[in-house]
């Protein structure tokens, strides 16, 4: 840690939860005032505003990062949702701005507001995303059970889908 940049910036990524808690406590006796530390696993965001609240108090930084991509954002880049504060933004968005996917030439990142906001937004992504992926098995489903549609048709039907209104990564990959 003495060897970071002032003010220093760490990433963590662990499992959510205590494991987190125990990172920190691990850095905190290492780090100074306007140090960042930032989450960027999948905690949950009360646990972020209460890890943001106490790390304030110490003059630390404390980021919740919200990251989406799977495989193929650690590949070509995330959409990043980084919470914490405008300052701590300020300092992290330009590095985070180049890890980020882009389309149309702009980052797939942006401030999202103080108190646990990365995590949160990331949270709610994750329940669309667990139902729209939910709506797709009960289509597959009804094709099959109700319709009668053998898989290899069924595949046939998605990939139309796929090349209108209803396109997306989820369809997709169906």
């Amino acid at each position: 840690v003495d060897s970071l940049e002032k003010p220093r910036r760490v990433l963590i990524m662990v499992k959510a939860g205590k494991p987190v808690d125990s990172v920190i406590e691990q850095l905190e006796p290492l780090l100074e005032a306007g140090d960042i530390i930032i989450d960027a696993g999948n905690s949950h965001y009360e646990d972020t505003r209460r890890r943001e609240a106490a790390l304030a108090k110490k003059d630390l930084h404390f980021v919740g990062i919200g990251v989406s991509g799977g495989e193929e954002g650690a590949l070509n880049g995330p959409s990043i949702m980084p919470g914490g504060s405008k300052e701590s933004y300020d300092a992290l968005g330009p590095l985070l701005e180049k890890i980020a996917a882009h389309v149309d030439g702009k980052p797939c990142c942006a401030w999202i507001g103080t108190d646990g906001a990365g995590h949160f937004v990331k949270m709610v992504h994750n329940g669309i995303e667990y139902a729209d992926m939910q709506v797709i098995g009960e289509a597959f489903d009804l094709l099959r059970s109700g319709a009668g549609i053998e898989p290899a048709d069924q595949a046939k039907i998605f990939e139309e889908w796929n090349k209108g209104e209803l396109a997306s990564f989820l369809i997709e990959i169906s």
